[in-house]
């Protein structure tokens, strides 16, 4: 969830402006849409994929994070959100179902699991406010350009054969449909060249022959692109795909059908975000997976470090990581995994 919010300032501020009507040429309004400055600074956002597999290990995977954000007037500040989390799976392996909420104010942030909310402290926020101000500052050397460019994409280009499908309504705002086949070898290879940007050189690479793999597994893949009629906003942006492994790799499923979408519906309307009440230290939240607090969350008082010696927002005990990748879902595992850190 915290990827998604740290993606929302950057994913909306690249996607609007422009005037439309139904018979516009499909690529116009995709260019439009991806690359004219005017920005989205608060509505609602709704994420959500599904997928399904079928063969020996058969299963449903679905989640979604959605709700209210809103950003200041100060590009550099962290958005107000309230998002909330929803993940179920069932098939082969254990059943999994989890819901949870991020919650950011101007100050503080706070985190709800099982109906109660936890607080993060308003001296730790401030200290990761102020780390991610520091790097919006860095950005904005290339504040002339959208998003999409300053990594070198142009999502326009993850469509081939478009066709303008007309008018629809996107959560009560009119929008053209543009619909196309989705270039999946120039998505990966777009999603890769950002992941690699943000996330250094800890990123796994994709080979060109991985990429040629995939592309052949694909048997199905479409894409639509939801623009406001009027302004030509981002209201919506739909990818469908569906893939065969082919024989001979060992799969143990012989399909995969995913839907994934991005819905952004009262954009640009003002949002209401407080903050929950009656809540409790973060420290007893991850008291309940045998971790320890962090010092100066859950208050305004103290500075925050990670555990394993990092401090101000940097790594992590990789050891204790590892553990818990191995632990999966038992809760024993998982707080013996605590001796890591020590």
């Amino acid at each position: 969830m915290l990827a998604i919010a740290l993606a929302i300032p950057a994913v909306v501020a690249g996607c609007g402006g422009g005037s439309s009507s139904n018979d516009e040429d499909p690529q116009k309004v995709l260019d439009e849409t991806f690359n004219n400055p005017t920005k989205i600074t608060s509505g609602n956002l709704d994420i959500s994929v599904s997928g399904s597999a079928q063969g020996d290990e058969s299963g449903d995977f679905s989640a979604s994070i959605s709700g209210p954000f809103q950003t200041a007037s100060d590009e550099t500040a962290f958005p107000e959100l309230d998002l909330t989390a929803n993940v179920s799976a069932s098939g082969g392996g254990p059943t999994i179902s989890f819901d949870g909420s991020l919650i950011t104010t101007k100050d503080n942030a706070f985190v709800e699991y099982q109906d109660q909310a936890y607080e993060v402290g308003t001296d730790a926020y401030q200290q990761f406010a102020q780390a991610y101000a520091q790097a919006a500052k860095q950005n904005q050397s290339k504040s002339g350009e959208n998003v999409f460019s300053q990594f070198g994409i142009d999502p326009s280009t993850w469509l081939t054969n478009v066709t303008n499908e007309g008018t629809t309504d996107v959560d009560g705002a009119d929008a053209i449909q543009i619909h196309g086949d989705a270039d999946v070898g120039q998505i990966v290879s777009d999603l890769q060249k950002i992941s690699q940007q943000t996330g250094g050189a800890t990123t796994p690479q994709i080979t060109p022959e991985q990429i040629d793999q995939l592309k052949s597994s694909v048997q199905d893949a479409s894409i639509d692109v939801y623009s406001g009629t009027d302004d030509h906003l981002l209201r919506k942006l739909a990818l469908t795909i569906s893939i065969t492994p082919p024989a001979g790799t060992g799969a143990t499923v012989s399909s995969v059908d995913v839907d994934f979408s991005v819905t952004l519906s009262d954009v640009n309307e003002p949002q209401t975000i407080t903050a929950p009440s009656n809540a409790k230290p973060l420290s007893d939240l991850l008291g309940q997976f045998g971790l320890p607090g962090l010092p100066g969350a859950g208050g305004s008082t103290g500075g925050f470090s990670f555990p394993g010696g990092a401090s101000g927002g940097g790594g992590a005990n990789p050891a204790y990581f590892k553990c818990v990748q191995k632990a999966g879902s038992d809760p024993a595992k998982v707080s013996a995994c605590a001796s890591k850190l020590q």
